[in-house]
Parts: structure tokens; sequence; C-alpha cells
């Protein structure tokens, strides 16, 4: 228990209080400050114990009523915040709002701040290159869904509406909040839940019951920044908007909110990429172990700054499908990549930069420290030279050119307030008040004359220890200070006989006696006071400061915003220089042509020159789906993600890891790679793959794009062939969108006989002395082999196995496709008959004829006889086919 505490008064005074304030915040753990540590007390004291490892004891031990008990220090309360907040918990902050000393009696306490899962503002535990998002959801089937999400750390607060519960599922994959928040007994949240079960969800205090009230709230929050025709015209967005924001004041009690404006935006003013093709494509975390490093966002970011790599995961997850604006992001890359060294020098600028988002809203929430401003004002007071140098690499352009907006920071660079704060805050101030020292000298001569009180009462101390020690002969007198006496003097009691008459004794020590003299007592108070007044004067000079900026953070935010696309054009050009990326030609056609395209993070780890390019085209004219056959490792997976990888990092404004690229834009990406049960939702391997097969084919449009890898492979192989089969034609007869279909299944490459636009393309190897050797070219046509065994070789599988495997097959290709009865496996030895792999076994005596063998043989037999060749269509006679085979090889 903090000290502070047992002066207070009786304890169920101080617990009647922490209970009031308890009940106002019932749902939230409540870290109660007492002195210098934060108290927990009966449930929350048992559960935190439980949850951070803290030892659990009580108040008022001994006593049969003993309150549970655990706290933390308050400097180092961040921490286990932390963790708990990790747990989908939330934390209301109680503080002491009087100083101790001067009361008498319980201290006023309240709570200034609740910390959540998505309301975090503590820079310790946010991940400065990633948002925090809260988010909230409404709507019902009739009008349709909303979402809404901010970031009280930067001032973005976006939202956007969707026709299907789908739609809202995707959005808020892309989105990836941190926190859900919800209002009485709406559905959508038991949806989103069953969607992402670990997403902590918190019902919203005091809810709306209009969307007339929740209007009237937006516009009191963000008045000119509230588009009034745009929520009016879609209700749920009204709705999920005043939700994020109600939700978000109030965990913010004492201090205004960083968010001036909702930016409404149009899911399809977007390339959409939902959460399998996110995840598939490791745009921002990997498949396995959700890393960031191995993801294109670890490959592509090399931005100089926390809110340019912010800024660069934003472009990421919602590329442009507008072809002007697309255009517009590659005319600036373009520009630096021309200009290498303006472009070097931009970059050391946004080096020296803090983070001006995080920084200015700090100040808003009023939470920013004395180095936080310091650092804002330094990043400003560098302004202008980057300015300057981006002035370089646009000085030849003309007026109109749509390049000069990204590359331009505008006029007003905050210089008054720069100068402001560079001249008022020491350089390298520090992050705590309580000490001051971190204003300059100059700025205010009542600080000045405190500050030299107290050092020359300090000098003046040495003084009185000096002229003491002649006057009395005493030569270990020491003057001394602690908290409870002030100044005294200490003799050794081996010298008390020359003490002085004038001395006050105060206290006696082991070995010592402790003194006290009115000039000390004097001088004591003099320089005890000078400090204090220092320190407090510093404060009230640090928090007007504070207030101006917390004033200007709508400008600063946007000021803000302009820098982070300096940084995030750069570090594109930055990339494209280093790696030899082309600017891809944009347009509205349905082409993508890539020659030499290069996967942008398998080549990163490939060895030096050891990744092999390939050309690929698709078109909806003449090469509509290309059907990708090949080894096993050959490469096919890493050819048609590069493919869409291509095209994100094209539309988000990025140039392409390519020799020569043409981008007809595309509205969504769909991938299926990859299997794996989902054993929490029940779903097999092949459940799995169907579901996402199936959300491709209800969503996919003719300006797709669709990467499948080993349709249907999770099922038996006729099964998989037919699905296989049928959804290639789905895609190229009814969608029409651009594909590349990635299969083992070498029967369908019969596709681009009955279909114009399916082009069949194979990834080549070969097989030397016994080996298989990958060349990684893609080459015209099928391909007629896997080489699983041969892989499997690589693999280390034992030689025996991998003997008898070739033993296997040679059988299995030596018998495909005859008419010589079942399909039969050469035997180990010629001892004993082996079974058929796909037959049960044969009779032990020899039948009389096939039909009394194989009683259903005459029925396939008839189907034969009776067929129409010259009628049957190519389809209907591989269906025919297909069907007879089946039949010939079932177990029934």
């Amino acid at each position: 228990m903090a000290p502070e505490s047992k002066a207070e008064g009786a304890p169920t005074a101080l617990m009647r209080q922490y209970l009031e304030v308890k009940a106002r915040y019932a749902d939230a753990l409540l870290f109660f400050r007492l002195g210098d540590f934060y108290e927990m007390f009966y449930e929350d004291a048992v559960y935190v114990a439980r949850a951070l490892g803290l030892t659990l004891t009580s108040r008022d031990k001994g006593k049969e009523d003993a309150v549970p008990m655990c706290g933390v220090p308050h400097h180092a309360a961040s921490g286990y915040i932390a963790k708990l907040t990790e747990l989908g918990h939330r934390v209301a902050l109680c503080e002491q709002l009087e100083d101790p000393r001067s009361v008498k009696g319980i201290v006023k306490r309240d709570v200034v701040r609740v910390i959540t899962p998505g309301v975090i503002i503590d820079e310790n535990t946010l991940d400065p290159r990633t948002p925090n998002f809260v988010a909230a959801v409404a709507g019902e089937p009739r009008d349709g869904y909303a979402v809404a999400f901010a970031d009280v750390t930067t001032g973005d607060f976006r939202g956007t509406w969707v026709q299907s519960r789908e739609a809202l599922i995707d959005e808020l994959a892309r989105i990836e909040p941190n926190e859900l928040v919800v209002d009485g007994d709406d559905e959508l949240p038991a949806l989103v839940r069953k969607a992402y079960g670990r997403l902590p969800q918190s019902k919203l205090k005091d809810g709306f019951t209009d969307s007339a009230a929740c209007i009237a709230f937006l516009q009191t929050c963000l008045g000119p920044g509230c588009d009034v025709e745009a929520v009016t015209k879609a209700p749920a967005l009204a709705l999920a908007a005043a939700r994020v924001l109600k939700y978000a004041r109030d965990t913010q009690v004492s201090s205004p909110l960083p968010i001036s404006a909702l930016e409404i935006y149009r899911r399809d003013d977007h390339l959409i990429i939902d959460e399998q093709a996110r995840a598939h494509l490791e745009l921002t975390c990997t498949m396995t172990g959700g890393h960031r490093k191995g993801s294109l966002l670890d490959a592509l970011d090399v931005t100089c700054s926390a809110m340019g790599g912010r800024l660069l995961r934003r472009w990421l997850l919602f590329p442009l499908i507008d072809v002007a604006a697309i255009r517009r992001r590659l005319d600036a890359v373009e520009r630096l990549v021309a200009h290498h060294g303006v472009r070097d020098e931009v970059r050391r600028h946004l080096a020296g930069l803090g983070d001006l988002e995080r920084l200015a809203s700090r100040a808003r929430l009023g939470v920013a420290t004395p180095r936080d401003l310091s650092v804002l004002g330094r990043s400003l007071r560098d302004l202008p030279a980057l300015a300057e140098a981006l002035m370089q690499a646009s000085q030849d352009l003309v007026p109109e050119d749509p390049a000069g907006d990204l590359l331009h920071l505008g006029g007003d660079l905050e210089d008054a307030l720069a100068e402001e704060l560079t001249a008022t805050l020491k350089e390298g101030a520090g992050a705590q008040t309580k000490d001051g020292g971190y204003v300059n000298d100059g700025v205010s001569a009542e600080l000045d004359e405190l500050r030299s009180i107290a050092s020359g009462g300090r000098d003046r101390i040495v003084q009185i220890e000096a002229r003491e020690r002649t006057r009395t002969g005493i030569p270990s007198l020491k003057v001394k200070f602690n908290n409870v006496f002030g100044y005294y003097i200490e003799i050794t009691k081996t010298h008390l006989a020359a003490v002085p008459a004038d001395y006050t004794r105060k206290q006696t020590v082991a070995n010592a006696e402790r003194f006290v003299t009115p000039e000390l007592a004097e001088y004591e108070e003099k320089i005890v006071s000078a400090d204090d007044r220092r320190v407090a004067l510093e404060l009230a000079i640090f928090t007007v400061l504070r207030d101006k900026v917390a004033a200007a953070a709508p400008r600063l935010l946007a000021l803000a915003a302009k820098v982070a696309t300096v940084d995030v054009v750069a570090a594109l050009a930055e990339q494209a220089h280093r790696n030899g990326y082309v600017r891809p030609e944009v347009d509205d056609s349905e082409t993508l042509d890539f020659t030499d395209s290069r996967h942008p993070v398998v080549e990163r780890l490939a060895a030096a020159g050891g990744f092999v390019p390939n050309d690929v085209r698709i078109d909806t004219e003449s090469q509509q789906l290309l059907l990708v056959t090949g080894p096993n490792m050959a490469g096919k997976s890493t050819l048609i993600r590069q493919v869409a990888l291509c095209v994100i990092m094209g539309q988000m404004g990025s140039f392409v890891p390519a020799r020569t690229a043409r981008l007809g834009v595309c509205d969504r990406v769909f991938t299926r790679v990859g299997a794996g049960d989902n054993l929490a939702r029940g779903e097999s391997t092949f459940l799995v793959e169907m579901r996402e097969t199936a959300h491709i084919l209800r969503n996919a449009s003719r300006k797709s794009l669709v990467i499948l890898d080993e349709i249907g492979r999770g099922t038996s192989t006729y099964d998989g062939v037919s699905i296989a089969w049928a959804v290639a034609e789905h895609l190229h007869d009814r969608i029409g969108a651009r594909a590349l279909f990635a299969t083992h299944y070498h029967e369908l490459c019969a596709l681009c006989e009955l279909h114009p636009k399916v082009v069949n393309v194979a990834v080549a190897a070969r097989e030397w002395n016994g080996e298989v050797v990958f060349l990684r070219k893609l080459t015209p046509g099928g391909a007629s082999r896997s080489f699983g065994v041969e892989v499997a070789k690589l693999a280390g599988l034992p030689a025996a196995v991998v003997a008898r495997a070739q033993d296997i097959l040679r059988s299995l290709e030596s018998t495909r496709g005859t008419a010589a009865g079942p399909l039969m496996v050469v035997p180990r030895d010629d001892k004993a008959p082996q079974l058929g792999l796909f037959d049960r076994p044969p009779p032990s005596v020899a039948p009389a004829s096939l039909a009394q063998a194989f009683p259903w043989a005459h029925e396939v037999i008839e189907r034969l006889r009776n067929a129409e060749a010259d009628d049957l269509s190519p389809r209907a006679a591989w269906d025919l086919v297909a069907e007879l085979q089946k039949k010939l090889t079932s177990t029934d």
C-alpha cells in the first residue's frame, strides 16, 4: 500500500470513494491511484493478479472482511495495461486530482482516461507503423450495411457502406480493427464474432435511437468535417460513425479528440482485396506465423518515418481503380526515380522527422510531454529544407502536371509554431515534468530568477558548511538534506563536546547527532520555495505551449498527411531504383501483359540472378484463362501470385517487378491458394476450399483477376477433376474474368480444345540422370508429368519407398487408358499376387466370361454400342467417357 493512503483517513471512506468510481466504470478494470501506485481491489484485484502474475494481498490484513488488493508502480503501469488490453480488457485510469500534501482527508480522484484495445495512446505500446482502429458496424439486409473506424492517435476517421454481410466482413478484414463497438441487440456483432472470434467487442453506453440523433451528434462533434448530405443518404453509416465517435470520446474524459472530419469512401473506388486474397498473397503478414517479415509490405517498406509507413500500408490495402489517380501517383514516383540525387536528399530530410501525426494528436489529447513537443518543434523547423529539396524535383514541371501535388508541401509550414517550440523547449527535453529543467533560459525572466535563487542557495549551503567547520573546529561536520527534516548539520558523537550553544538538536542516529540553526532554516525555506515555484512555472509555460499545439492540430495533421505522401512516393521510387522495377502502362483495357515479370518477395530471397523471370499475358479476347501445369516445386504458385502482386503494386501507384508492363485495371483480385482445415468452425480442408471457390464465383466480374491454385485436390481424383473443369468453364463462359489456373490435373489441358480463350502453358522441368531439374521457365502447351516421385526423393523419402513408388507409377502409366480390364499394380515379387489399386480382388476361379466376373460390364458395353459417335459433341463424348470410366473403376 502506498504511504499516502495511510494518511487519508478511515479505510471505509477510501473504499467508498473507490466503489463510487467503480460503479460508473463497471465494465472496466479500475486502476486506482494511491501515491506512487495504481491499486486494484475486490474482483479486479483477484483477476489482475492472476492475469499479470502479481502478488495478491489484502487491505486491512487480519480482519474478517479484508479486501483483496494488488498494485503496480505508476511509472511502470503502461506495460501492465498493454497486457490487459491485449487480452481484450478495458482499463480505467483513476488519478489523484489534488496534491495530497495540501489536502486533509480523502484526496479527490476520478477517471481521466479509459484505455481499450482500440483506443490506446501510449506511444510505447503502439506499433508506430500500424494504425490502431476501433470500429463499429450497422445496417440491415434491406438498406445495406456500413462500417466506420477511427484511430485516435492520428485523427484518421473513415467509413463506407456495402450491400451484403459478406462484403461487410470483407471490409472489416481489410481494416483490421482492434476493437468493435456494439449497441443494442443488433445481430451484426454475433455475425462478426463468428467471423473474428478474438475481436474484442465493447458495448456503447447511452446509444443512439435513430439516424437523426446520429447526424446531429456528428455535426456537433465535427462541424464542417461532417458531410451531412452523404450521411443522410446512408443512415447505417451515420449510425456506425456516431457509435465510433461517441465511444472514442467517452474514453477521453478530460481531453478532446484529434478527429475533425469523417472521410467517406466508396468500397468500389478501390481494388477490392478480400480476406482470403490478402492472406494468400501475404500482403501484410505471412500465412505461417503471421509475421510481417516475408510479406509484400515488408519488401516494399523503406519509408523513413512511421507516418509514411502507415500510409504505405493504407495504399497497399486500398489500391486505386481510377486510371487518372493511379497515373498521378506513378508520375510522382517517376519524378523521384529520375532525380536520384534529389530523392536521396529528400529521404535524408525525411529520416530526421518525428511522427508529426501522433505528436500533434498527443497534444490534442493532452498527453504530450516536453520531449514530444521538442521533437515536433525540431521536425517543423526542418520542413522548409525538405520543401526546398522537393522543389528541385518539380522545377521543370508545368503547372498543371498532376505529379506536382504529391511533391508539394504547401505554403504554410507552421514556421512561427516551430520557432516558438524550439525557442521555448530545450533540445533533447525529457518526458517528465515533475522536476522541470526542460524550458530554455531566457524564456521567462521570473523563471531565470528562480533558477538563480535555487542555484545560489545551494552554493550558500556549501559556504555555511565550510564556515561552521572553521568556527567549531569539527573537521567531520557536514550539512545534509532529507525530505523529512530538510537541511541539517550532522556531527559525529566524538565531537559533540564542541557543538556551539546556538545549535538545536533535531535527531539522534547511531553514530551522530543532527542539528539545525536559524540560518539553515531560513535558507532552506528560500531554496525549496524557489525550486517549487520554478517547477510550477515551467509546467505553466509548457501547458500554454501544448495548448497552442493542440489548437493547431488540424493544420498539423493536414501537413503531416502531405509529408507522409512524400515519404511513400520517395520509398516507392527508391525500391524501383534498387530493384529494377518498371512503370506500368495503366489503362481501362482488359489486358495484363508483363514481360520478364518477377515475384517481389521471392526474388529477394533467391541468390543473385537466381530468380527466373517470365512473360505473362492475359486478356479477355484471346487469352482469358491461362491453365498452368508443371511439376511440383517448379514454381507454378509463385508465377500466378506474382501476377496478382504486380497488379496490386501497379494500382497502388508503385512501379512493378518486370521489364515492361501493361495493366488494364482490375476491380477485384481473388485467390484460392493452398488448403487447410478450419477446425474451430468444424470445416474440413475440402469444405474450406469449396467455400472460398464459391465466394469467388459469386463475386467475380469481367474486370476481376482470379488466381486459382490446385482446385479440387481436397477430394477424390474424379470429383476433383470434375469440379476443377466446371469451375474453369464457369470462369471462361459465364464470368469472363482474367484468370490463372494452376493444376496437376493434366486432363484439364483438353479445355483448350473446347474453349477458344483457354491457353495451356507449363513451367518447364527436365529429367537428367534420374534427377529432376527445374527450369522455372513458362513454355507453351501443357505438361505431361508432375515429377512427384522425383520431388519426394529430393525431400528425403527413403530409397526403398521411392523405388517402390517408381515401380507402381510405371505400372499405372502402362495400363492407363487400355481395355485390359482393372488397373493392376506390379507385385513386389512373383510369389504373391498384388491387388489392383482401384478394383476389388480378382476371383480365385477364372470366370466363364467377362459378364460373370463383372455383371455391370453388360451395361457399359450396351452404352457404348448405342452411342451415336457422329452426334456427340466433344463435351458430351468426354462426359460419356468419364462416366463409363468411373463405372469401370468403382468398387461396387
